[in-house]
């Protein structure tokens, strides 16, 4: 698909979502909601997605151990430009943005380091599975939620099985695509090399021991998510349960996985505001205070960051999209 018919489609998602969202919007209930909020619990989800943030990067630095050793700090900034990237820029250019700044940092293939994020994403719709598990297993969804919730997470599954099929055949994969690219054009070289390259960023499963700290790394990270979200809920004051803080973790979460608009505005606050009017009866604009601040602790503390951390850096927008992915560094 064409990038500007996915932006243009990404832009109306967001559009639709921010409509049915907030199309009876009350602003004096809204402000009165604001004026009510425990800002100590504010502060602590925050605080919890920026240590989720430290965790990620940790993650990271373990996948990335294969290729080259790469300090925590250097991956942390990298992260948040990363988030940064993603709340402001279409396409998840922060995927490239935060691959390209280790790359240039540590003098290694920008698709090797691309590699090392897809799996690391992988990790994450890992994680997404499990909370899918666990909430699902003790919480009655209405069948028709159920079954579109069934339906992603096995899409999601399906993606995660490529993946996997990928690193343990890679060797056959390549050797089939480095022959079929002998016969063709330049371009098809060129790709093949890319795309061997790209493969190393899979090589960090190499021992159960990492595969195991990799795991603990995930659902570390999935338990900060939830602790935000239910820091955002005390927030509020709201009487809701642990399962059903888990419920909103898991839509808003998979609102992010649609290819929205930037910082998955329209289709993060729908989600929220879905489960709070329709699943759990709260009153309309009680559900959607609560859907502006979840997004805005989401997105706007690690964004500012990460902002703060391009901007001081040597980064340009324009070399990310004119780099050449298939480069010859280690």
């Amino acid at each position: 698909m064409n990038k500007w018919v996915q932006l243009t489609v990404g832009f109306l998602l967001s559009f639709v979502g921010l409509f049915f969202a907030f199309k009876n919007l009350e602003v004096s209930s809204i402000s009165k909601s604001f004026q009510s909020l425990n800002y100590f619990w504010i502060l602590a989800s925050i605080a919890a997605l920026f240590l989720s943030a430290v965790v990620r990067s940790l993650r990271w630095r373990l996948l990335l151990i294969s290729i080259k050793p790469v300090e925590l700090k250097s991956l942390f900034a990298s992260t948040m430009i990363g988030y940064f990237g993603n709340s402001a820029l279409p396409f998840k250019m922060g995927e490239v943005l935060r691959g390209y700044y280790i790359s240039t940092l540590k003098n290694i293939k920008t698709s090797t380091v691309l590699g090392s994020i897809v799996l690391e994403r992988t990790c994450d719709l890992v994680g997404l599975i499990i909370t899918f598990a666990c909430v699902s297993l003790f919480y009655s969804f209405d069948y028709e939620i159920k079954l579109s919730l069934i339906f992603t997470i096995f899409m999601l599954s399906i993606l995660i099985l490529f993946f996997l099929f990928t690193f343990f055949k890679k060797n056959i994969f390549f050797k089939k695509v480095l022959n079929f690219s002998k016969q063709r054009s330049q371009l098809f070289f060129k790709l093949s090399n890319m795309l061997r390259s790209f493969a190393k960023g899979f090589n960090a499963i190499s021992s159960f021991n990492i595969l195991f700290m990799i795991l603990m790394y995930t659902v570390a990270l999935w338990i900060l998510f939830f602790l935000s979200t239910y820091f955002t809920v005390l927030a509020f004051g709201f009487d809701l349960s642990i399962l059903e803080v888990g419920v909103i973790l898991l839509l808003t979460s998979l609102a992010m996985s649609i290819p929205a608009a930037p910082g998955a505005i329209g289709t993060h606050h729908f989600a929220a505001y879905y489960v709070m009017t329709t699943m759990f009866l709260f009153p309309e604009a009680e559900s959607q205070s609560f859907a502006i601040v979840l997004h805005a602790v989401s997105y706007v503390p690690l964004a500012f960051c990460g902002a703060f951390y391009f901007f001081s850096s040597s980064l340009r927008i324009f070399d990310v999209l004119n780099k050449e992915i298939a480069d010859e560094k280690i």
